[in-house]
């Protein structure tokens, strides 16, 4: 099994069609047939079921594309990082993030850093909390921007809390509650209420989530993927949300006013200790830098 195949394999599975594949490839289609026979000739798996009007994945080969586009996406970096690397770059430092709202300053602090350390290739990467917590403890990035209590257990780690966070209510700014300077749990109880995926989110907004769900009982709760989906859910009227602040956008549809909840988010940026690259200590300061501006 080569490159060649999995690129031919991963394209077919996504486009289902062998033509549009071919023109992709710039190839010709019986090289594409060639290419996903032998493939399914090494693996002993029949990957593809092919008809005269379509073709479908089958059960293996579906589970074999969820693999390898991941595969295929790594190696494709992993080549373009090495060519850079090898004419221009002296080292590589790959940070991990969860979204562009939570790091507001990063285009600012890209900028300092690429001054100070032009010959440094910089690979960025956003994630939700539990994959960024994967890739960092698995060494496969240096750096990665999160809440100090999704890390705090991991050993050798370094962490500088950039801020600190408290917990809005985030609503339609015609709702009633948008009015009220501060707003109590017991307010929300007659309203439908987004929550966060709890297998989704870090743990102290899983806590507050269930302390919610607690003192609200007979409220209908609707569950969101992502903060971007709970947003627009809400400008969507299905209900409102409560949130760290932090992860709020700049949005004139939506109201942001304070809870009154005494729990607090510490946000900050992590790295390995044992790693002790000027880069990454360079961009730890430049970070710390730039939030105390």
């Amino acid at each position: 099994m080569h490159l060649k195949q999995i690129e031919c394999f991963v394209n077919l599975a996504e486009t289902l069609n062998f033509s549009r594949t071919a023109e992709y490839l710039f190839v010709t289609q019986p090289t594409v047939t060639h290419q996903i026979n032998t493939l399914e000739d090494e693996l002993g798996l029949k990957l593809f079921v092919r008809t005269k009007r379509k073709v479908d994945l089958t059960p293996a080969g579906l589970s074999f594309y969820n693999d390898m586009k991941e595969i295929l996406t790594k190696t494709n970096i992993a080549i373009a990082k090495a060519k850079h690397y090898a004419h221009t770059f002296e080292s590589n430092l790959a940070i991990c993030y969860e979204g562009n709202v939570e790091v507001r300053h990063l285009p600012d602090i890209l900028k300092t850093f690429n001054k100070t350390f032009p010959n440094v290739h910089v690979y960025l990467k956003m994630a939700d909390f539990r994959e960024k917590r994967n890739l960092f403890t698995s060494h496969d990035f240096d750096l990665i921007f999160a809440v100090r209590e999704s890390i705090e257990d991991l050993s050798d780690i370094g962490f500088v809390e950039l801020f600190r966070a408290k917990f809005v209510c985030v609503l339609p700014t015609d709702h009633p509650l948008s009015a009220k300077p501060v707003i109590a749990i017991k307010d929300l109880c007659e309203d439908s209420l987004i929550l966060l995926d709890p297998l989704k989110c870090p743990t102290e907004m899983a806590r507050v989530q269930k302390k919610i769900q607690m003192q609200c009982p007979t409220a209908t709760v609707y569950f969101s993927d992502h903060p971007l989906i709970t947003y627009t859910m809400i400008k969507g009227n299905l209900g409102i949300a409560v949130m760290p602040d932090f992860v709020c956008p700049e949005d004139s549809a939506l109201a942001i006013v304070p809870m009154d909840i005494d729990d607090t988010i510490s946000y900050g940026i992590a790295w390995h200790q044992k790693n002790d690259r000027k880069e990454i200590k360079g961009f730890v300061a430049i970070t710390r830098e730039t939030y105390q501006d």
